[in-house]
């Protein structure tokens, strides 16, 4: 179970900030989403963090597509394999002497292991930081990562569900659930869609993974679709085979025929005479010949093709029941993934639909 998302201090952020604002509902008790003049402070305060949360929420999907598509800054910074392998060197170097205790102290490490980074050219790829070895009581080990401009997607995603969830909250505390127009009943509903797909999908992110390796028997879903493609590319050319046979041996001949046709026209041009109408007449006859041979030939592989067949039936037969058993298992697995993905079909399209008009409804504000 991905239960790891359930520690994270974003939660902590997302619980503090809609619990400082039920408080302060509380201490000043009005109807939420009331409009008296003396609730403007706390509308105005709750609608924007809530605006912000929002704001989180699509900066995550930002983040998403940056790193798919290639766009994040990471892919752009490179450096040399001798560098890294320098660098890489050098801290190992810098780990041994912590061990000896020839280097004090987590800062002193960080220092140093930031100059080997400076002084290779990869500190724009490659962060170091100090933690404590657990294996030896006193003593530091350096921790080598990949640099990430952008956050790790992972870090992202606890915001996105975190302030998602608190959003939610947010959103009631500002509104009160009015559905008076048809703005506030579009943003209540589009708000608690995104909400509860939002929480189907925390729930399928966390047991979702185990429910998949149950179904998954003797094959993993990305096993048996890669077995799915092979079986039906093997079972195609293992049809394939004898009229391939067949059909080579007939194109031979054809081309047999058109070249005898051609020695046959050239010799007999009335404008050769002597050692070139001999030659014509033999190249005519030797090419008279590997008709005859082609011809022969693809009789022969035409005459074949049904024992050909025959033969390849007991394996063709095996093979098709092979990739029928792969394909029904792949269809039960996709089924299975298709299922723990499909809160998406609701959540994304709600989600920015919502944001849509939150950006609509924060200008109509603002203007009137």
């Amino acid at each position: 179970m991905n239960l790891g998302i359930y520690r994270s201090w974003h939660a902590i952020v997302a619980l503090a900030v809609a619990g400082g604002l039920f408080a302060w509902h509380v201490l000043e008790p009005l109807p939420f989403g009331s409009r008296d003049d003396g609730n403007v402070d706390y509308l105005l305060t709750t609608g924007w963090i809530a605006v912000a949360c929002y704001v989180v929420l699509a900066l995550y999907a930002v983040r998403r597509a940056a790193h798919r598509l290639a766009l994040s800054p990471e892919f752009a910074w490179k450096a040399q394999l001798p560098a890294l392998e320098r660098a890489q060197s050098e801290l190992v170097g810098l780990q041994q002497r912590a061990l000896r205790r020839e280097v004090a102290g987590a800062a002193a490490m960080q220092r140093e292991a930031k100059g080997i980074l400076a002084r290779n050219g990869v500190q724009r790829v490659l962060r170091v930081c100090v933690a404590r070895d657990p294996q030896a009581l006193g003593l530091w080990r350096l921790v080598v990562t990949p640099r990430q401009p952008l956050g790790t997607l992972a870090g992202w995603l606890h915001a996105h569900l975190y302030y998602g969830f608190a959003a939610a909250a947010i959103v009631w505390f500002h509104g009160g659930g009015r559905c008076g127009t048809s703005m506030g009943l579009l943003l209540n509903v589009l708000s608690y869609a995104v909400l509860g797909t939002g929480f189907v999908g925390a729930i399928l992110w966390t047991f979702g993974p185990t429910w998949l390796t149950r179904a998954e028997r003797e094959l993993s879903v990305e096993k048996a679709f890669a077995l799915r493609e092979h079986y039906a590319r093997k079972l195609a050319e293992a049809i394939a085979f004898p009229q391939t046979k067949a059909k080579d041996a007939a194109d031979a001949a054809a081309a047999a025929k058109v070249a005898a046709e051609a020695a046959a026209k050239a010799a007999e041009n009335p404008a050769l005479a002597g050692k070139e109408l001999e030659a014509a007449k033999k190249a005519a006859k030797k090419t008279a010949d590997d008709l005859k041979k082609a011809e022969t030939k693809a009789e022969q592989a035409a005459a074949s093709i049904a024992a050909e067949t025959e033969r390849l039936q007991p394996e063709i037969a095996t093979l098709r029941g092979q990739a029928d058993a792969v394909t029904r298992e792949a269809a039960r697995l996709g089924f299975w993934r298709a299922l723990l993905r499909g809160w998406r079909i609701v959540h994304v399209p709600c989600s920015v639909a919502l944001l849509a008009l939150v950006a609509v409804h924060v200008l109509s504000i603002w203007y009137y």
